[in-house]
């Protein structure tokens, strides 16, 4: 299993300062991407609206929504620094400065430093990070209501694409790679934490799903 201080050292590089700024600007033109914008319509439906946790929120599309909406505080976590920095200066612009917090960094190794919140939200995350169970098991330990989730389809075609990603990215000299993880494991992992699956939808090739604490 590839490093886990490496693997985010690959993801700073992969998800550059260009890379983010780029993402940016659509976020500017079009809002949320797609796959993101059905998260937040099932986030729309959860009952409280007070604290949020976004782990690799990038631009932070997720936040802003939630502190458009009535949220009155979000912690963003990154691995990548051109993302955090982007996010900060959206929110040094936009008066969000006092309502939002950034981290940089491994979400497992900073979870400690991060207090309990309503919601926690994962937008393809699970597929960048090797032990995806830490990630699952730390997020539930955050979340007092709510985890809303994407993460990619599994089987054979999936594997396939996944081995042609790290194939490319493998050419580039960059530890970074991709992960499939099985779907079974993933929704076992929620229901062992004490949260059941609320809402679940599929934007090929992504599931989208939100979790509720029992």
């Amino acid at each position: 299993m590839t490093d886990i201080k490496e693997h985010c050292c690959g993801a700073d590089l992969f998800f550059d300062a260009k890379t983010a700024k780029k993402q940016y600007k659509r976020y500017l033109k079009n809002g949320p991407a797609k796959v993101t914008k059905r998260l937040i319509r099932q986030l729309e439906k959860t009952k409280t609206r007070e604290s949020l946790i976004d782990v690799g929120g990038g631009i932070g599309a997720i936040q802003w929504w939630f502190l458009k909406h009535g949220g009155k505080q979000t912690f963003g976590v990154d691995a990548s620094s051109g993302y955090i920095n982007l996010a900060e200066e959206h929110a040094a612009k936009n008066n969000f400065k006092e309502s939002s917090q950034f981290t940089m960094g491994d979400f497992t190794a900073k979870a400690e430093e991060l207090p309990k919140v309503d919601h926690v939200t994962l937008d393809k995350v699970i597929c960048c990070y090797p032990d995806f169970e830490s990630i699952i098991n730390l997020a539930c330990k955050k979340s007092m209501h709510s985890i809303s989730l994407s993460y990619p389809m599994d089987g054979f075609i999936a594997d396939i694409i996944r081995g042609l990603g790290v194939l490319f990215i493998k050419l580039t000299g960059n530890p970074f790679k991709p992960y499939v993880h099985r779907v079974t494991s993933v929704r076992a992992l929620f229901v062992e934490n004490g949260f059941d699956l609320e809402e679940k939808e599929i934007s090929f090739p992504w599931h989208i799903e939100t979790y509720v604490k029992r």
